[in-house]
């Protein structure tokens, strides 16, 4: 009986871990009008070590952007969307000084630029307001991709797709516009 109460503290214990160890933070920059944004594009970079999770990160946030009557414009758009995802390693870039410990800071890209790393597992996207290059809207996620390959290519990519489209979902269940 001693055994079984140990198993099941240490399995509770184990799932309250996990649970704990995925975190999202959503920060918006209150003073910009959201509903005038109607056009959004894509900054250029890689968004993830692997094209084929940069690609289903792409899907998802366009899926939730014109979902708000957001129209994709690669020419001339209201805001531009930027996204670090360290899926399987730490990534590193040059940007805002972005680098602190929930990856919060406002002021856009008036900002000095500063190295910082997204640590493999974490997520980071910015909504920047083309007009002035100031961000409006960052979500961060911590400990999101930390599901190890199986070894089965298809498992992995559904898997990843799943991922991708629920944590997306939650952070743009926080975006002060919301789905029609």
């Amino acid at each position: 009986m001693k055994l079984r109460t140990i198993v099941i503290f240490v399995a509770l214990f184990a799932a309250a871990s996990a649970a704990h160890a995925q975190k999202l933070i959503v920060d918006v920059d209150k003073s910009f009008d959201f509903k005038a944004v109607k056009t959004f594009g894509w900054s250029n970079g890689k968004i993830a070590p692997k094209e084929s999770t940069g690609q289903l990160i792409i899907a998802a946030i366009e899926r939730e952007l014109t979902s708000r009557g957001l129209v994709r414009n690669d020419a001339e758009h209201d805001i531009q969307i930027a996204v670090m995802a360290a899926a399987g390693m730490d990534l590193q870039g040059v940007g805002p000084t972005w680098n602190n410990e929930v990856y919060r800071s406002w002021g856009g890209y008036g900002n000095p630029a500063a190295l910082m790393t997204i640590t493999s597992g974490d997520i980071l996207i910015d909504v920047i307001e083309t007009k002035n290059k100031h961000s409006i809207w960052r979500g961060a996620g911590k400990g999101i991709f930390v599901a190890p390959p199986s070894g089965n290519v298809e498992k992995d990519l559904k898997d990843m797709e799943k991922t991708v489209n629920k944590w997306i979902g939650k952070f743009f269940k926080k975006y002060p516009v919301k789905a029609s």
